[in-house]
C-alpha cells in the first residue's frame, strides 16, 4: 500500500490565506500491490495528512481504531479504515470502493510513509503548516536526522547523525555518520575510518562494503576495491555494486570480465553501455565493439551523445562513422582541444585536410574570443582576480595546442585516446525514507 500526491502551485504561489491557514489542494492516489485503488483531485492533502497523523499516533500505542476522513469540501467521506479481526478494511464510499483486509503494518507504514513525504515537501516549499510534531513521535532518531537530511537542514541533521554515533556506536550509527562525511563533507578519509569501525563489527549489509568499495577506487587501490565490492554484492545484488566492480575490472586489466559486468548492470543507460564497448575494445574483440556502436539506441536513458561515441569510432579505425556521429553535434555543444584534436584527426585519416584545417582554424579563433572575454569579465565575490588569472593561464595552454595541432597531424602525430570511468554513489543509509532502505536491526531481524 503506498499513498502518492501532487500538490497544485497555485495555492502556494497565489493564495496567501491557503498558504498561510493550512490549504493546499492536491491529487492523492493509493495503490496496493502496485494497483491504483484510489484516486481523488483536489484535496486538502494537509488535513487529510493531520487526520491519518492522529489516527496513526493512536495506533502505535496501542489503540488502533477505525478512521474517517471527512472534509468540508465534500458530503461523503472520502477515505475510511475499518479494524476487523485479522486486520484493516481500506474502503473509499466517495469511489464506492472496498479492498479486502490489509495487515495493520502494511497501513502503518503507507500511512506514515505519506507523513514523511509530504513534511518532507512542505518544508522545501517553506509551508507554514507542517508536520513536524506529528511524525516526531512516530519515527526513530535515526529516522527523523534522514529526514531533516531531505529537508536540507544539513547542520541539523549532521548534528543529530554524529550524536547517535558517539552516544550508540553501531552497524547503522557509525555506517550512515561515514555515509555523511563521504557525499556531504567529501572527506573519504575519514570516512574510511568510521567504515572500518563498522566492519569490526561484522555487519551483514551491503552498505559499509559498498563505500569502501567506492573510496579504494577513488584512491586507486584496486585489488581492495575488487574485494569490498564483492563483498557488497555478496548480501546485495545492486547496480551500483555491479557498475563499480566493473570498473575495478577495468582497472585490474580483465577487460573481457569487465565488458561482460557493465552488460549485466540494470537498465538502458548509453554511458554503462559505452563503457562496455571500450572494454571490449582494450579486450582486442573489436568486432563485439562495433556492433554495440553499430545498433546504438539514441533514446536510452543517460544518453552519452555522439560525440562521445564518435571518439571510441576512431579507437576501432572507423573514421567515417565517426565523422558522421562528430557531425551530428558539433555546433550545437562547447567543444574542448581534445575533442577538436579527435575530430581534426579523423578528418585528416579521411584526407579531407581542407575541412582539418578549418575545424582547426575556428577553434583557435574561438579560443581567442574566449580569452578576450575572459580578461574582460567582471570581478565580483564569486570570480577573483586569481580566478581570472588561473583561468587564463589554462585558456593560452589551450590555445598554443590547437595553434600546434596542424603540424603535430602533419608529423603523423595521433592524440591519445582519453577515456575515464567514475564510481557511482548512490545511498547507502539505513532507514532513508526516500529509497526506503530498512533499519538495520529491521533489516537483520
Amino acid at each position: 500500500m503506498k499513498f502518492l500526491f501532487q500538490h497544485e502551485g497555485e495555492h502556494l504561489n497565489n493564495n496567501q490565506w491557503a498558504f498561510d491557514n493550512g490549504y493546499i489542494e492536491g491529487d492523492v492516489e493509493i495503490y496496493v500491490n502496485g494497483e491504483l485503488y484510489f484516486s481523488e483531485k483536489n484535496v486538502n492533502i494537509v488535513e487529510l495528512a493531520i487526520q491519518l497523523g492522529k489516527w496513526l499516533r493512536l495506533a502505535v500505542n496501542g489503540q488502533l481504531s477505525d478512521f474517517t476522513y471527512d472534509s468540508i469540501d465534500c458530503d461523503e467521506a472520502l477515505l475510511r479504515f475499518f479494524v476487523q479481526e485479522q486486520g484493516v478494511l481500506v474502503h473509499s464510499p466517495i469511489r464506492r470502493q472496498k479492498l479486502g483486509e490489509l495487515s495493520e503494518g502494511t497501513v502503518k507504514k503507507a500511512v506514515l510513509g505519506f507523513l514523511i513525504e509530504l513534511s518532507i515537501a512542505l518544508h522545501r516549499i517553506g509551508y507554514a503548516e507542517r508536520l513536524d510534531d506529528i511524525i516526531k513521535g512516530l519515527v526513530t532518531e535515526n529516522t527523523r536526522a534522514l529526514i531533516l537530511l531531505e529537508q536540507n537542514e544539513y547542520d541539523e541533521a549532521f548534528a543529530l547523525i554524529k550524536n547517535l554515533a558517539n552516544e550508540s556506536p553501531s552497524v547503522q550509527s557509525l555506517n550512515n555518520l561515514a555515509w555523511y562525511i563521504l557525499r556531504e563533507e567529501e572527506d573519504r578519509e575519514a570516512a574510511r575510518q568510521l567504515l572500518e569501525q563498522v566492519l569490526s563489527l561484522q555487519p551483514q549489509s551491503s552498505f559499509p562494503y559498498m563505500m569502501l568499495g567506492e573510496i579504494a577506487l577513488h584512491n586507486k587501490q584496486y585489488v581492495e576495491a575488487k574485494l569490498y565490492l564483492q563483498q557488497a554484492l555478496h548480501f546485495q545484488q545492486t547496480a551500483e555494486a555491479t557498475y563499480n566492480l566493473a570498473i575495478t575490472y577495468f582497472h585490474l586489466g580483465e577487460f573481457e570480465q569487465a565488458a561482460k559486468t557493465f552488460s549485466n548492470c540494470e537498465g538502458d543507460s548509453g554511458l554503462t553501455q559505452l563503457h562496455e564497448v571500450v572494454c571490449w575494445i582494450h579486450a582486442g574483440q573489436t568486432e563485439k565493439a562495433k556492433a554495440l556502436l553499430d545498433n546504438w539506441n539514441e533514446e536510452s536513458s543517460d544518453y552519452t551523445g555522439a560525440i562521445e561515441m564518435a571518439d571510441v569510432y576512431i579507437e576501432l579505425g572507423c573514421f567515417a562513422e565517426a565523422r558522421v556521429q562528430f557531425e551530428k553535434e558539433w555546433n550545437q555543444y562547447y567543444v574542448t582541444p581534445y575533442i577538436v584534436s579527435r575530430y581534426a584527426y579523423t578528418l585528416w585519416q579521411l584526407e579531407d585536410f581542407k575541412t582539418c584545417q578549418k575545424v582547426i582554424l575556428q577553434a583557435i579563433q574561438q579560443k581567442k574570443e574566449e580569452i578576450v572575454e575572459e580578461r574582460q569579465r567582471e570581478l565580483d565575490e564569486h570570480w577573483s582576480a586569481q580566478d581570472r588569472d588561473e583561468c587564463l593561464i589554462e585558456c593560452n595552454k589551450q590555445l598554443k595546442v590547437l595553434e600546434m595541432l596542424l603540424l603535430r597531424l602533419e608529423q603523423g602525430v595521433v592524440p591519445p585516446f582519453e577515456y575515464d570511468m567514475y564510481p557511482d554513489g548512490g545511498c547507502q543509509l539505513f532507514g532513508c525514507p526516500q529509497h526506503g532502505h530498512l533499519e538495520y536491526e529491521e533489516m537483520t531481524t
